[in-house]
């Protein structure tokens, strides 16, 4: 998987008067599309496993991440997040970089 560029080129497009509204808006599609792959992703796990009869969906279920397994979760979580809250610290930089213009 490539890693997503951390600036996108050119201005983000505006659809709401309320900047506010619009990072919400950036930050909910992000999350919906992070988590329909996710799920897609999931669910064919689910029925390969099932079907090969190599593991129930009551074996995932109970699975428990450990070690460099959890690690591994816990820094692809903290990167959803950071693309998550993106716009909403582009918002906050751009907040301050006007006030110090003043």
């Amino acid at each position: 998987m490539q890693t997503p560029p951390d600036r996108p080129k050119g201005h983000r497009p505006y659809y709401f008067d309320d900047p506010a509204i619009d990072q919400l808006h950036a930050a909910f599609i992000a999350l919906a599309t992070e988590l329909s792959v996710a799920f897609d992703r999931i669910d064919t796990l689910e029925r390969l496993l099932e079907a090969r009869g190599d593991l129930s969906r009551e074996d995932i279920d109970g699975y428990v991440a450990e070690g460099a397994v959890d690690e591994a979760r816990a820094a692809r979580r903290a990167d959803l997040s950071k693309r998550l809250l993106k716009p909403f610290i582009d918002y906050r930089e751009a907040l301050f970089e006007r006030s110090r213009d003043r």
